[in-house]
């Protein structure tokens, strides 16, 4: 007897060949959204006035990223997301609400210090908090090709095979970090917060 076809089997055979990953049916594309916040960020550092245009930069759902996309494959994008397997969905959108926090905690410390722009001292907090930010980009990355464990942790294996739907995501060793501490200090001042470092090791 041929077992039916799943919803999940249905969204993953359509996904091969597409710009949706035929594992975790999630998009990278969506990472050029916050790419974009970070390029803006990172040029803030030689360019003060570009703090005006990352001020108005905003969170945006993945699937309103989509709708306002102009790649191929978005309406299988929008789709295919709500099929996306949980063990995969549930540790994107963590990982996505941290990067969305960071980027807000960024452009409301900048917003409010406009003065000191250009001191040493806040460029280099803004190159600390771009190196975070950039980290939770590849976070989020790794998760939406599939490199996540059992446990629900980015591992530091190389995506899935997208030719084989049914290929199930190796267990590896998960990347390792070194001990939390209260702080963090960057060359002579204590830049990363509490909130910078749980953003790394959650």
């Amino acid at each position: 007897m041929v077992e039916k076809a799943t919803e999940l089997d249905i969204y993953r055979a359509k996904a091969i060949g597409t710009n949706v990953n035929a594992v975790t049916l999630l998009a990278t594309d969506y990472l050029n959204h916050f790419n974009e916040a970070l390029m803006l960020a990172e040029l803030v550092v030689d360019m003060p006035d570009m703090l005006d245009d990352f001020a108005t930069w905003s969170p945006k759902h993945y699937k309103d990223h989509f709708r306002d996309s102009g790649i191929a494959d978005k309406d299988l994008a929008i789709e295919a997301f709500d099929v996306s397997p949980p063990e995969y969905k549930m540790p994107f959108e963590s990982a996505v609400k941290l990067l969305n926090k960071q980027l807000a905690l960024l452009q409301k410390a900048l917003d409010s210090d406009r003065e000191n722009l250009a001191s040493p001292e806040k460029q280099q907090f803004i190159r600390a908090k771009c190196a975070l930010i950039r980290d939770l980009i590849d976070r989020v990355s790794g998760i939406i090709n599939g490199q996540v464990s059992s446990s629900g942790t980015v591992t530091s294996s190389a995506p899935p095979d997208q030719t084989d739907p049914q290929r199930h995501v190796p267990e590896t060793e998960t990347i390792e970090t070194q001990p939390k501490a209260d702080r963090i200090e960057v060359s002579d001042g204590e830049l990363l917060d509490q909130s910078d470092i749980d953003a790394l090791f959650d």
